[in-house]
């Protein structure tokens, strides 16, 4: 769903919080980009079969207060190998040293200095600082190595609208690196009618020294031009408008991920093109294998209507919470029942781009390693992995259904994190549906 407004006056005030995944604009490769810079890997695959290690899980039903999660949001490592558990039903983190054990909880709710109205996302320098996005208080709360509150810098601008996407901590200082496809959105709407959109989608490293986030632009990837007008969706009584014509379903997204220099990796394209940059965001090259985006078909929609549908009725997809005040008013939460109407509107209304992009997802590994996530068989499936280097080299690929955290690492969320020496956690939930974080360690060549 689309940040907007509910139609019942004018001077209204709108603010949509939750894990709004707003996937991607397409795009093909920018006309600045130089044939110099572009490596062709192969386009067969070289199987990897190394198996993972495990380290240890963490996670219960029955266990003690700090091992019992609500709603896992993420996942983090520090330098050290201590693990960082982002619980938002909780209000908390939760870290545990490289054994598995437990260190410290960090954060509760609250209006106060240190506690979290409305967290959203979060990260771990390599020092072991805490970084979290509150919407709430619309500022990055931030803790020390010690679990500490220490400050609240605030996300700045002018408070019309506020995008806060994934972060990701910078590999050389105190800032984060911000950027991709699962963002989260706050808007005021007054009677001029709805902010203008961005014109491209930002990947920025944003400093954290002073009272107010300070962002700097790497990349600007690309954007299509918007060619359809905005959706009025009705449920629940509401009449919803959004702000713009939001991106049409399989647009690829913007996937990203930090690299040891302080560069990232990212792809924005249907096809399949990884661009690697350096510290100061410019373009070191471009990686390609000869996959081509598949054609959508009427049957496919339809097939991803039913699909969505299925998934909100068993209370999965976007988790989506909206706020609503009109002429001064407190604001007030929007029924769950109602939201979920407005959302099978929108389902009854997606339009579709025309193909369907090679990438589902693309992350980074603590030294560097590019890991790839391509859409399987069907539409919203999981396909292969691989494993790429930022200096042109294709490690190998890990086929469907044989990399334990393949399906996390597909869907766009933090639920997946590498550590140094080869960690890496990921999130599962067992029968009953309680999340528990398991903790493994890579083969040599993949670290």
């Amino acid at each position: 769903m689309e940040p907007g407004n509910v139609r019942s006056g004018s001077g209204i005030r709108t603010a949509l919080y939750g894990c709004v995944v707003m996937v991607g604009f397409a795009s093909a490769l920018p006309a600045r980009t130089v044939a110099q810079q572009a490596t062709d890997l192969p386009g067969s695959d070289k199987a990897i079969s190394a198996p993972l290690d495990n380290v240890f899980s963490i996670g219960t039903f029955d266990g003690a207060d700090w091992e019992t999660f609500g709603d896992v949001r993420g996942v983090a490592f520090d330098g050290a190998g201590n693990i960082y558990i982002f619980d938002t039903q909780n209000f908390r983190v939760v870290e545990v040293d490289k054994t598995g054990k437990f260190v410290r909880e960090v954060g509760k709710q609250g209006e106060g200095p240190g506690e979290l109205r409305v967290p959203v996302s979060f990260t771990v320098l390599r020092n072991g600082t805490i970084v979290i996005a509150d919407m709430g208080h619309r500022a990055y709360v931030i803790y020390g190595p010690d679990g500490a509150y220490q400050r609240m810098v605030s996300f700045g601008g002018d408070g019309n609208v506020v995008r806060v996407g994934q972060i990701y901590p910078d590999p050389r200082g105190e800032s984060v690196l911000t950027g991709g496809s699962s963002m989260t959105v706050s808007m005021s709407v007054g009677p001029g009618g709805p902010p203008k959109g961005p014109e491209t989608r930002p990947i920025e490293r944003v400093a954290l020294s002073g009272e107010e986030a300070i962002g700097t632009t790497l990349v600007d990837a690309w954007k299509p031009p918007v060619d359809s007008k905005p959706q009025e969706i009705s449920g629940g009584g509401l009449r919803f408008r959004a702000a713009m014509a939001g991106p049409r379903t399989f647009e690829p997204g913007l996937f990203m991920g930090p690299l040891p220099d302080g560069g990232v990796a990212y792809a924005d394209s249907s096809t399949y093109t990884v661009k690697v940059t350096d510290g100061s965001g410019a373009l070191q090259r471009i990686l390609r294998r000869p996959f081509t985006p598949k054609p959508v078909t009427e049957s496919m929609q339809a097939a991803e209507k039913k699909r969505r549908l299925a998934e909100l009725e068993a209370g999965q997809g976007p988790r989506v919470r909206m706020m609503v005040s009109s002429g001064g008013a407190p604001a007030r939460p929007v029924s769950p029942d109602a939201v979920k109407e407005m959302m099978k509107g929108q389902i009854d209304q997606m339009q579709f781009y025309p193909e369907l992009p090679v990438i589902m997802n693309l992350s980074t590994g603590w030294g560097g390693k590019i890991w790839v996530v391509r859409r399987g068989a069907k539409p919203a499936d999981v396909g292969p992995v691989d494993v790429l280097t930022p200096s042109g080299q294709y490690v190998g690929t890990y086929a469907t259904g044989t990399l334990p955290f393949a399906e996390d690492l597909g869907k766009q969320s933090m639920q997946v994190a590498f550590g140094p020496d080869g960690l890496v956690a990921h999130v599962e939930k067992d029968e009953m549906d309680v999340p528990k974080v398991v903790v493994q360690r890579l083969p040599a060549v993949l670290r």
